[in-house]
């Protein structure tokens, strides 16, 4: 402001001038009056009445204030332009990135609800069915591994049944053998009844052999020749090769059932072995969709952060923009008001009036 420090003394040079030798425009005097500037020079004038200058130097003074005044105050607006285009810009990039967070935000709430939590529960209840057949598998097993057992110990008694069948047979037939050949009398059958009843003992009732027991039992009971002697010994044969042939039906049953299940053991393990499999596959994907569930909630955080962040310096800035918009206001108004002074009183000293007698001043000799 060095320029206007130097209209200040130009103008007080001017009006440095006996009230009573210039006759200045009052409406002029009024307006200059009206500004602090205005009456600042118009005082400093009074106050240094004394001091005298060429007129030339108070235009030029006034022609510089007026451009450096114009200068800032184009500069002022400059500097407005700048700082608006760079709010602006500020702005919008954060316009742009509340927005594409605020998607990011929906896509991973949307992805957590429509995607990550069904398969979670999915998955659980899947894996909880799958321990289910486990364990209905292994019940399985357990029961007809019971089952298996307590048929195999019948299998193993009928073969019992059958072997002591066999021998008390064989006891029978070596006995009526004996009385055929003469080895023992008539008087000893009742040895040969009572093996034969041995051999009923050893048949249960529900075997299809018991009827012919049954008869061998009554022949045996009581016979007196070797006709029936004869007779009852084909039946004792015909009786042992039922008893054998029956021994190794069960034989064949019993290896057939033994092979049935075995491949139903192998069955039951198969299964076992993919359930176990599968429940493997799906705790892996479990974890895997719980691992996504984590690192999602955390980005989603991390986004809801980002976007009260954005907000808050959406808000400071233009909170500040608001404050700039103020203060430049202020001041282009106060250069505005300055420029208008700076231009009035360069309109006054360019007046035919003033120049007229400020000039004739200067030519008389100047002040004394």
């Amino acid at each position: 402001m060095q320029k206007l420090l130097a209209l200040i003394l130009s103008l007080s040079i001017v009006y440095s001038i006996d009230p009573s030798m210039v006759q200045l425009s009052t409406e002029k005097m009024d307006e200059l009056s009206q500004s602090n500037l205005g009456k600042f020079i118009l005082e400093m004038a009074q106050t240094h009445a004394e001091m005298r200058g060429p007129l030339d130097d108070l235009v030029t003074a006034i022609g510089d204030l007026e451009n450096e005044l114009t200068a800032e105050l184009q500069q002022l607006e400059d500097d407005f332009t700048r700082s608006t285009n760079q709010h602006q810009v500020t702005q919008e990039n954060l316009d742009i990135n509340i927005g594409q967070t605020e998607i990011n935000i929906f896509n991973q709430k949307d992805f957590i609800d429509a995607i990550l939590l069904p398969s979670i529960d999915q998955t659980n209840s899947k894996i909880e069915r799958l321990n289910g057949f486990m364990n209905d598998n292994r019940d399985s097993l357990s029961r007809e591994t019971l089952a298996r057992q307590n048929q195999h110990q019948a299998y193993l008694d009928r073969v019992s049944e059958h072997q002591g069948a066999i021998s008390a047979v064989d006891e029978a037939i070596q006995l009526i053998n004996s009385l055929i050949n003469g080895n023992i009398s008539f008087s000893e059958k009742a040895t040969i009844h009572q093996a034969v009843k041995r051999v009923n003992n050893k048949i249960q009732k529900t075997s299809t052999i018991h009827p012919l027991v049954e008869a061998l039992l009554q022949l045996t009971q009581n016979f007196s020749d070797q006709g029936q002697a004869k007779k009852i010994k084909d039946l004792l044969q015909d009786t042992r090769n039922q008893l054998v042939s029956s021994l190794n039906q069960e034989n064949t049953d019993e290896q057939q059932i033994q092979e049935t299940w075995e491949a139903r053991q192998k069955t039951l393990n198969t299964e076992y072995q993919e359930f176990k499999r599968s429940v493997l596959e799906a705790t892996y994907v479990l974890a895997a969709y719980q691992n996504k569930l984590k690192s999602t909630k955390e980005a989603l955080e991390q986004n809801e952060q980002d976007l009260q962040n954005y907000q808050e310096s959406l808000q400071q800035d233009k909170d500040a923009q608001a404050q700039e918009i103020q203060i430049y206001n202020e001041l282009k108004a106060q250069y505005q008001i300055q420029l208008q002074t700076t231009r009035n009183a360069k309109e006054f000293v360019n007046s035919a009036e003033f120049s007229t007698v400020i000039r004739n001043k200067l030519n008389s000799g100047g002040l004394v």
